[in-house]
């Protein structure tokens, strides 16, 4: 017999049991999962991972396992079945494709037994998704053919979508871009008819993937850039980190690589977070190509070292042997043994093929890393010589513009400081005396007047002369800082102009050395004096932001750009930036900017 204490005990831990059954769905859905009887709690689970299954994969995973569970216990084999296509889905998701087809094969067989021509459909497309990411093409088309005649033959209009865009996914791979265009063309418009916006995200990143391929690095920006925004829209996380990967290839095309890395950095963290290894994978993949193009070679091997890492997890040497196992399992149970026994044996020989291949293509990816290798430690010896050389040349370069800057800068305060301390108070004593002849009535009224009038043109002479002062040193910029002499100057010089700004800073909290805050406001002053005289833009965007150890000025119009790099290249005043930013050891790039003028880019490295 129970003692009390043994009841009382007992009756905690299925209480804690119990409890803890319910931990694989939110709080909102406890009460009514509890509730429910089984047939309800399936489609508790099943509607709540069918929504959230791309933005709360890890809960998703966790509540699949249990529906599967209780399907399989009562016997309920329309949910039981939509339970294994999402466990698939979720399963693909994690890179886990072997495990991921099982699941939707065993979803096709209840759904063949329940002749639920829809669920066949998603079943379809979903194995065609499947052997289309392991490269197996001719299956993957074969599938995404038979989801599309049953999508169209149901109306099914999501599925139509997908399915058309998944035909155009394998066309693209097999480098058929005009069949690739045709169909994403029709998904896109289908789309837009059937108001279907995170498929209008999808087949937008795969129209953008196609120019990006061709070359066409701004038209594709621009899509991914309106995918990503309709990823955000409709939380689809996994979908924003392909947008991401995608935005920063692109600039990766324009070697614009601070904007590559944290379009990658923001995908990575997103990845992690869902634990998307396939994702993982082709984010270090692209960080070391990035690199490896930007001579950074360390960085390149350890990000090729870590995405290796990934690919391994992701195509071991059982993980096509053991989707081919689960292919061959559905197809045993509709054939015959002798069949049977054929089909393995032929897989067995494909397996051996395809290892032989993985090992043939890891010996060429050691002999290419080594390669890379040599010579890169051959080009360092090669420049050893030449660097203490270098080095000196570069460093008188660098005192002798510096020296010219400061020289400068030191006859700009002095004379601003005559304008101000001599001359302007000269005329202000002169405007005095005026001033006070006419007010004591020392000449007749016409000379009156005449003085007043005299006085009138001194006061704006002497204005004139304080706003000369300013501009060739300002006080506020001394006294206040970078930001308050940015706002001012912008104020004053837009004041009265038909053209509109804007100006943003964001991390400028504090005050950076003096060489830096006056060659910076004399960047954008010089930028800004460009844009009003040559580019008849009617907007401008000025940003000031610090990223780390680097303060970044972005300045940016709708003007008319330039037309040739001759008249990029000539301006005067260009060439006066160009040395004020080498002087502070900076970086100055200018492109063509989105809104069809240009994007002035200034990058100086400053004390954290």
């Amino acid at each position: 017999m129970y003692s009390l204490g043994k009841i009382w005990l007992l009756s905690l831990v299925l209480l804690f049991s119990s409890s803890l059954v319910a931990q694989f769905l939110p709080d909102s859905l406890m009460n009514q999962y509890e509730q429910a009887d089984d047939t309800t709690k399936l489609m508790v689970i099943n509607n709540f991972v069918q929504k959230n299954y791309r933005s709360q994969a890890e809960i998703c995973s966790k509540a699949i396992v249990e529906a599967i569970k209780l399907g399989e216990t009562i016997g309920a084999n329309s949910y039981l079945a939509h339970s294994y296509s999402m466990a698939g889905v979720l399963e693909k998701n994690k890179g886990e494709y072997s495990t991921a087809l099982d699941y939707h094969y065993k979803s096709l067989k209840l759904n063949e037994l329940l002749n639920d021509r829809r669920a066949l459909a998603s079943n379809y497309n979903d194995i065609g998704i499947i052997y289309k990411t392991t490269a197996q093409y001719d299956k993957a088309l074969e599938s995404y053919h038979l989801a599309n005649s049953l999508a169209v033959e149901l109306n099914l209009k999501r599925g139509i979508v997908m399915t058309l865009s998944n035909i155009g996914t394998i066309y693209e791979a097999k480098n058929k871009f005009k069949e690739a265009i045709f169909y994403y063309n029709s998904a896109y418009d289908k789309a837009i008819e059937f108001n279907i916006t995170d498929a209008q995200a999808i087949v937008l990143n795969n129209l953008g993937e196609i120019y990006a391929s061709n070359g066409e690095t701004v038209t594709a920006r621009e899509f991914f850039s309106k995918t990503l925004k309709l990823d955000q829209q409709t939380g689809d996380k996994i979908g924003s980190v392909y947008s991401m990967i995608n935005i920063a290839g692109t600039f990766v095309g324009t070697k614009d690589w601070d904007s590559a890395v944290i379009y990658y950095k923001s995908a990575e963290d997103i990845a992690k977070e869902l634990r998307a290894n396939q994702l993982l994978q082709s984010i270090y993949s692209s960080l070391a190509q990035m690199y490896q193009e930007k001579h950074d070679y360390k960085l390149a091997l350890e990000n090729y070292l870590t995405s290796n890492i990934y690919k391994d997890s992701l195509f071991n040497e059982t993980s096509q042997k053991q989707m081919a196992e689960v292919e061959a399992k559905y197809k045993a149970s509709q054939k015959d043994n002798e069949i049977q026994i054929l089909k393995q044996e032929k897989l067995i020989k494909d397996i051996e093929v395809q290892q032989h291949q993985a090992e043939n293509i890891a010996l060429i990816s050691l002999l290419v890393l080594g390669t890379i290798i040599i010579f890169v430690l051959y080009k360092r010896h090669q420049a050893k010589q030449n660097a203490i050389f270098n080095a000196k040349l570069l460093a008188q370069k660098e005192d002798n513009l510096r020296a010219v800057v400061v020289a400068q800068e030191e006859e700009r305060k002095r004379i601003a400081k005559d304008l101000h301390d001599g001359i302007g108070q000269q005329l202000s004593g002169v405007r005095l005396g005026l001033a006070s002849m006419a007010e004591n009535n020392e000449l007749g009224d016409k000379s009156v007047q005449t003085m007043r009038n005299l006085t009138s043109v001194l006061d704006h002479t002497i204005q004139d002369v304080r706003n000369l002062s300013h501009q060739m040193m300002p006080r506020i910029l001394q006294e206040d800082g970078l930001i308050p002499a940015l706002e001012d100057m912008l104020d004053k010089t837009f004041r009265y102009s038909p053209i509109q700004y804007h100006f943003e800073h964001f991390g400028v909290d504090k005050r950076f050395a003096e060489q830096v805050e006056i060659g910076l406001y004399r960047i954008t002053q010089e930028l800004i004096n460009n844009i009003i005289k040559h580019s008849e833009a009617t907007q401008v965007s000025v940003q000031l932001l610090k990223n780390g150890k680097i303060l970044v000025l972005l300045v940016e119009d709708n003007g008319k750009g330039f037309k040739t790099m001759k008249e990029k290249q000539k301006g005067i005043g260009l060439m006066n930036i160009t040395s004020r930013v080498e002087t502070i050891h900076g970086e100055f790039n200018l492109q063509p900017s989105p809104e069809s003028g240009m994007l002035a880019t200034v990058r100086i490295p400053v004390e954290s």
